[in-house]
């Protein structure tokens, strides 16, 4: 029975990975976590429990790509703790630009306190680059989610 159900959560994944994430992504609660790597851990360990047959990899690097988790084979995670100041902005932006060239789904999990107006700002810079529709999820690129 456990490898049939390991076959039925493998399809579910394959057709609705961005979905699944999304949806384990608003149930994590995070708990005395008091910076971005307290997040990246907490949230790794709750995937980690939540999809056992997917492989989550923290700090997955390829080229110039950098993010805080890879979980399978088509989304990242790219965790900003205190998204309070124009510079950390500015960086977030620059990163998003940068790994924008990777085939998969990149999640922006802003974490801690975020200025209402930076966030506002970040996903209309996302839409300026044709990384973010409001209308059609689906297809976005980047996907922003606040805990």
């Amino acid at each position: 029975m456990e490898g049939k159900m390991g076959v039925i959560n493998q399809l579910k994944w394959a057709w609705d990975s961005r979905g699944i994430v999304k949806s384990l992504l608003y149930k994590w609660r995070p708990r005395n976590c008091k910076n971005e790597k307290d997040h990246e851990n907490s949230l790794s360990a709750f995937l980690r429990k939540k999809l056992p047959e997917i492989q989550i990899t923290p700090q997955y690097a390829r080229g110039r790509f950098r993010a805080d988790l890879k979980i399978g084979k088509d989304i990242v995670i790219e965790i900003k703790h205190n998204l309070d100041s124009t510079a950390k902005y500015e960086r977030l932006l620059g990163q998003v630009v940068i790994n924008s060239e990777w085939e998969g789904v990149i999640i922006l999990l802003l974490v801690g306190n975020t200025n209402p107006n930076l966030k506002k700002q970040l996903i209309s810079d996302l839409k300026r680059l044709g990384l973010y529709n409001s209308w059609s999820a689906s297809d976005d690129k980047v996907l922003v989610i606040e805990k």
